[in-house]
C-alpha cells in the first residue's frame, strides 16, 4: 500500500510537470502563429 501510494505521488508530479510543459508548448505556439499571421498581413498590405 505504501509503495502505491509513493507511485501515486510520482504519477501526479509527472501529471502536473507534464500538463505544464504542454501550457508552455501551446503558448509558444499560439505566440509564433501569431506573429507569422501578423508578418503575412503586413507583407499583404505592401
Amino acid at each position: 500500500m505504501i509503495s502505491f501510494l509513493t507511485n501515486e505521488v510520482y504519477i501526479s508530479k509527472f501529471l502536473i510537470l507534464t500538463s505544464f510543459v504542454l501550457l508552455i508548448f501551446i503558448t509558444f505556439a499560439v505566440i509564433y502563429i501569431s506573429y507569422v499571421s501578423w508578418k503575412d498581413k503586413k507583407r499583404l498590405n505592401k
